[in-house]
């Protein structure tokens, strides 16, 4: 998976800022979105909107280690 992400001269691509901001944002804005609805559906006030932007911010995370620090 990680052979598909190489530079013009070979090397693999380092990442940039918009890229490892745009897994933290997407994560909090899509798990948040998933917790809203949850609360909405369910009729809670705020249960799993919290526990969504955690899901989103471990998740966002993760996509960096898993793309960017263990390549």
């Amino acid at each position: 998976m990680n052979e598909n992400r190489k530079g013009d001269d070979g090397e693999p691509s380092t990442p940039n800022g918009t890229t490892l901001v745009s897994y933290l944002l997407g994560g909090l804005a899509f798990w948040g979105g998933v917790g809203w609805v949850a609360d909405w559906a369910l009729g809670f006030s705020a249960l799993f909107l919290p526990v969504g932007l955690v899901v989103g911010l471990v998740g966002g995370i993760y996509l960096i280690y898993a793309q960017h620090v263990r390549s």
